[in-house]
């Protein structure tokens, strides 16, 4: 029925002079997320995805662009002549294909080629009263309409759509640097991800889990939410899957139960720095909501800041949690996140969890802790790295085999 998908953007046309790059970058991850399988043409304020081998559009192709950050809206059109009866023609089909026989609609021309000699009033008011009397069934309301019929006339091409499909915006992935995500099994951090990936960052994932206490279901767990991540990245999604449970035992064996939480959480930030500084990462993000849990007090988050020298990104920092749950909903990881397969923490949980701490009262426990810098490098070697796309897992390393690949 379509010939080719018209995408629009709102933030990338505010670039100036650096449009053109954005446009660029959102062309390329466009097809990289369709798999080669479409072409992208640029025309002012538009981009054009045309489908390869004389494919026409179908549902699986549009959710898949959908999924692309940078698109305001898709609109799936189908190309007509700069010629009256050659638009009114192609309308009328496509009402009739689409089985639109009553309701209201409106006519809405952009006549960006003014060599066109119709005026975009009169062209809507006539093609307007050709489907009037087509089909009788129909009326005009051109404040609320049922159907809007978009036609566009460009110094490049011309064309009509009736859809205009709206996505997530933002920036294409890429244009924004790239980051490292702690990733838990939680709701919170995959759609910390997903937010970030939306600003227009790359990024990897980096987990932990503590074996045997957590099982294999922890990490498939894990990876399911990479799999869904993935779906709104265009790239390869490296995902790092760190085996906690040495670090924890070691903690435990100081008997500082109640700080023993922040200084896992600071380890972490230790073995993230590392994986994410040799991966060309920028910064570490997390899912922390200030006041959720004991150690997202101010005061501990300090404590936990302190131990990376990375800029940390906390964008869910002042969300209320039923806004955080409706987005995971949206973006599909939440029926994931639910699963009962706890993580890494909660095997070495304190039952009462300090709700304040002090850097360098911490940097005294750690100097307690035998062998800590040795158990988090070995945590490191013997992690598990899985490389995703398209919510497909495509190949599962130990990282002391390659070390790191994702640049």
């Amino acid at each position: 029925m379509y010939d080719f998908v018209v995408i629009k953007y709102s933030e990338i046309g505010t670039k100036g002079k650096n449009r053109n790059v954005f446009e660029n970058k959102l062309m390329n991850n466009i097809v990289l997320q369709l798999n080669h399988e479409v072409n992208a043409k640029k025309i002012y304020g538009r981009i054009i995805i045309i489908p390869k081998d004389n494919k026409k559009i179908n549902d699986e192709m549009l959710n898949r662009i959908k999924k692309v950050f940078g698109i305001k809206s898709i609109s799936p059109a189908v190309k007509v002549e700069k010629d009256y009866e050659d638009i009114k023609n192609k309308i009328i089909s496509l009402l009739k294909e689409k089985n639109i026989e009553s309701g209201t609609f409106k006519v809405d021309t952009r006549r960006v080629d003014k060599m066109f000699p119709i005026r975009s009033f009169d062209l809507n008011k006539d093609i307007g009263a050709e489907i009037l009397e087509k089909f009788p069934g129909m009326k005009v309301d051109v404040h609320n309409p049922d159907y809007l019929i978009r036609i566009e006339i460009r110094h490049e091409m011309a064309f009509v759509y009736f859809e205009n499909l709206e996505c997530h915006a933002g920036y294409p992935v890429g244009a924004g640097g790239k980051a490292s995500i702690l990733l838990s099994g939680g709701i919170d951090s995959p759609v910390a991800a997903w937010m970030m990936m939306k600003r227009g960052m790359k990024m990897n994932a980096i987990s932990f889990y503590s074996p045997p206490n957590n099982s294999e279901k922890t990490v498939m767990k894990l990876v399911e939410l990479s799999k869904v991540l993935s779906t709104y990245y265009p790239f390869k999604f490296y995902h790092y899957i760190i085996p906690f449970t040495e670090v924890q035992k070691a903690i435990k064996n100081i008997n500082v139960e109640s700080y023993s939480l922040i200084l896992q959480r600071r380890s972490m930030m230790r073995i993230a720095t590392i994986i994410a500084k040799k991966s060309g990462s920028q910064a570490l993000i997390t899912g922390e909501n200030i006041g959720q849990v004991a150690s997202q007090t101010l005061e501990n988050m300090i404590s936990i800041s302190d131990a990376t020298d990375m800029l940390i990104l906390r964008p869910l920092l002042a969300f209320e949690k039923l806004d955080i749950v409706n987005k995971s909903k949206e973006i599909g990881t939440y029926d994931i996140s639910i699963w009962p397969y706890n993580d890494s923490c909660v095997a070495f949980l304190p039952k009462k969890p300090a709700t304040k701490s002090f850097p360098d009262k911490m940097k005294k426990y750690e100097e307690r802790i035998e062998n800590l810098e040795i158990l988090e490098e070995e945590a490191i070697k013997n992690s598990i790295v899985y490389v995703i796309k398209n919510g497909e897992v495509e190949e599962k390393y130990i990282f002391h085999e390659r070390e790191v690949v994702d640049k």
